[in-house]
């Protein structure tokens, strides 16, 4: 009697058993970070141009004059910042404008370094223009390919400086007929968002906070911080922003009513500092991630009380309201350390999973996302034992909480996964800009957002519906977010 061998013939059930298993792992993988089919989010990333002594940076973004996008769409080649004695291009400045993308929200459009000096107008040169219409593009003649756009005021670049100008385009109006097209824009003067519709957003690449308005989902302007600024805290009582510049080992103070910096002092040398301020923002923790030291200051005025080296791999920070006490993730030795608030002393030591992270308490239990493990682990603080794991995305890094709902950013699926708190179960997962991390809750707007690191872009979640509401392009790395909440 012969013997059946089971997986060697082309056609072979075992054959056939391994290749459904490989195409039944592939469906699931990329699956992950899609919500009913939708694919990942990504949006345009320029890279930086380092800055001369003598430049500025200047970043354009365009919105539509009306409400919703019709059916114009744009080819820009390129853009150009015309002075008397300097003409300009900026990086970035070949893109597609379809005005039914942009809707009521906006888009990236160039970015560059620009020698100080006073400046005339902005001038796109136009490539195509067409009608888009069911999923087709008819092509129309530019009236126009060179338009020049007065700039606002006495328009001037300083050294060191990062500015950002706003093109309004009413694409109803170019379109002169279904086979001419004339650019109808221009740029607005910038406006200031009220401090109840306010957000930053920290770029390190490029030295900039972008002003977020919230009411719009819009960049309204942006700010200039040197040495690379990543996390930031905001003091309501001082109306102060605080942030963090890891490269120069700084933290500068923000006037938020006017977006004046008004003061800045150092502190200890840090290796990949974190930034975390105590709730009555008097106090700051800067946890320093490379050369495993948390550091506590004054942020009145602006000096160190207490340095404790922690001999692990710190990962990341919270306040615990109760005892005034601070949790700590540990990479090294899979573990969390409940420390001191004014003594930064070790009270008690917590055994988790793999390559915790991102932590949160809610009520007496502790949400620690562990990265190895791809899972959202769920400690009673009360007993110190696990009472339950949930398996959410790739590499999960933070966990913020809204309402009845956490959200936990899943960094290599590129999706944020919705753990509904009372039924302790995932209850969807969106796909958002890839690389998200920090993530922060817009109480007044109701919307949460998504920084995608590694996509250049701020995803906006609508918290009633818990769906993607919009994309906020950037086209730079963001690092934190923060909302004033006012």
């Amino acid at each position: 009697m012969k013997k059946r061998i089971v997986g060697t013939g082309p056609g072979s059930i075992g054959q056939r058993r391994i290749v459904l298993i490989c195409l039944l792992a592939a469906a699931l993988f990329s699956l992950q970070g899609c919500v009913a089919g939708q694919k990942t989010t990504s949006a345009l990333l320029v890279a930086p141009q380092p800055l001369a002594e003598h430049e500025g940076l200047l970043t354009i973004f365009v919105q539509l004059a009306g409400q919703e996008g019709g059916e114009a769409w744009l080819e820009v080649s390129s853009v150009e910042l015309v002075g008397e004695a300097a003409v300009v291009a900026l990086a970035g400045g070949n893109r597609a404008l379809a005005a039914a993308e942009i809707g009521d929200g906006q888009r990236f459009v160039a970015r560059g370094p620009v020698p100080a000096g006073r400046y005339d107008f902005l001038r796109l040169t136009l490539d195509k223009a067409a009608l888009q219409r069911d999923g087709k593009k008819i092509l129309l003649t530019l009236e126009q390919p060179i338009v020049d756009l007065p700039l606002p005021g006495d328009f001037q670049m300083e050294a060191g400086d990062s500015r950002t100008l706003i093109i309004s385009w009413d694409d109803e109006a170019s379109l002169v007929n279904e086979a001419h097209f004339s650019a109808r824009m221009a740029l607005l003067s910038p406006r200031r968002p009220l401090l109840a519709d306010l957000a930053y957003v920290s770029c390190p690449d490029i030295d900039t906070l972008y002003l977020l308005s919230t009411d719009r989902n819009r960049v309204s302007g942006s700010l200039a911080i040197k040495g690379r600024p990543t996390y930031m805290a905001y003091a309501p009582q001082r109306k102060r922003l605080y942030v963090l510049s890891e490269e120069q080992s700084t933290i500068t103070v923000v006037e938020t009513a006017t977006s004046r910096i008004v003061d800045r002092f150092k502190i200890p040398m840090t290796v990949a500092p974190s930034f975390f301020m105590s709730p009555d923002g008097n106090r700051g923790y800067i946890l320093d991630g490379g050369g495993n030291y948390l550091t506590l200051m004054d942020l009145n005025q602006g000096a160190m009380i207490q340095r404790q080296r922690l001999g692990y791999q710190p990962r990341h920070l919270i306040w615990h309201a109760a005892g005034r006490q601070l949790i700590l993730s540990s990479g090294l030795d899979q573990k969390i350390y409940f420390l001191d608030a004014e003594t930064l002393a070790t009270r008690d030591v917590l055994p988790v999973g793999s390559s915790p992270d991102g932590l949160l308490v809610d009520d007496d239990y502790l949400f620690v996302a562990e990265q190895s493990a791809n899972s959202l682990s769920i400690f009673d603080l009360d007993r110190g034992q696990e009472v339950k794991r949930l398996q959410v995305g790739l590499w999960p890094r933070r966990i913020l909480k809204n309402n009845n709902t956490l959200y936990v950013s899943n960094y290599r699926s590129s999706s944020v996964s919705l753990v509904l708190v009372r039924q302790q179960r995932v209850a969807r997962t969106i796909a958002v800009a890839d690389g998200p991390l920090e993530m922060v809750s817009a109480n007044h707007s109701k919307w949460i957002y998504v920084a995608g690191r590694q996509g250049g872009a701020i995803t906006v979640i609508d918290q009633t519906s818990n769906r993607p509401a919009a994309l906020i392009e950037l086209a730079a790395k963001p690092a934190d977010l923060l909302v004033v909440q006012e």
